[in-house]
């Protein structure tokens, strides 16, 4: 089954939507989440929203299924409580999520997908627990104040790093593995910024067992302003992905000594 996954704006967002959205996907693997980017009929819709005013779009959604709209971390119940019912299946038996990780995911060179997260003190300060990072910059507000930007900043590779949380869930997706990254810090993030990653397919070149893709990606903050830029390679298992239309073939590889056989 297909679920599709469309966020708000999150301009005042009261909890954790990309978390409770990657929950789902932990407890139901044996379903595709996609996002509106990449398709507008689903079989089960989510309409994900950060507050009780429920400001979502979803007059171009299409669910085969049913739609539902999130504001509250306790509406997720409810998408929980109709996953699990379908799970069974024909005399009851529920169906196998390994084989259903298992097959390949088709993709296609062009593809987008995009992913939203709002940032917060919090995030920030475990970000430097989990690297070392304590830069006053980042956690200090008198400190950065005598900063040129006047405040603090979140950790720029924390930003960055929304881009391979798409690559890495939703475009390839599971199981591609991170070759290359070159990125442009184009302005800072502070404190409450909402960041969209967007990730486009641009290039693949394709070898006897696997694919090497090239992705650009950008974020964006609630002032549709490029925060970041960068451009990446990814390598493709063919056991887990098919690309329906590569460009390149696998000979262009030895000028940069990459073997893929």
């Amino acid at each position: 089954m297909v679920i599709g996954v469309k966020y708000c704006g999150g301009c005042n967002s009261v909890y954790d939507r990309g978390r409770q959205v990657n929950r789902l996907k932990e407890q139901f693997p044996e379903h595709e989440f996609c996002t509106a980017s990449q398709t507008k009929v689903c079989d089960v819709w989510l309409a994900v929203c950060g507050c009780m005013r429920g400001c979502v779009s979803i007059g171009d959604l299409e669910a085969k299924k049913r739609l539902f709209v999130l504001k509250t971390e306790k509406s997720f119940d409810e998408v929980r409580a109709y996953l699990k019912g379908e799970r069974e299946t024909g005399n009851g038996e529920r169906q196998d999520p390994v084989d259903a990780k298992m097959q390949q995911k088709v993709l296609y060179v062009g593809q987008e997908a995009e992913y939203t997260k709002t940032f917060f003190r919090d995030d920030v300060e475990k970000f430097a627990v989990l690297t070392g990072d304590h830069s006053r910059l980042h956690t200090d507000m008198e400190f950065a104040q005598r900063v040129i930007f006047g405040r603090p900043v979140v950790h720029g590779v924390l930003a960055a790093s929304l881009i391979s949380t798409v690559m890495g869930t939703l475009l390839p997706g599971e199981g591609t593995v991170f070759m290359e990254e070159h990125v442009t810090f184009c302005r800072p993030v502070f404190y409450g910024d909402t960041i969209t990653a967007k990730v486009r397919f641009t290039s693949c070149r394709e070898g006897k067992t696997q694919y090497v893709g090239s992705f650009s990606g950008i974020c964006i903050n609630q002032r549709g302003e490029t925060v970041v830029s960068a451009n990446c390679r990814q390598l493709m298992m063919k056991t887990l992905f098919e690309v329906k239309n590569p460009q390149e073939e696998a000979e262009n590889f030895a000028a940069e000594g990459i073997d893929l056989s």
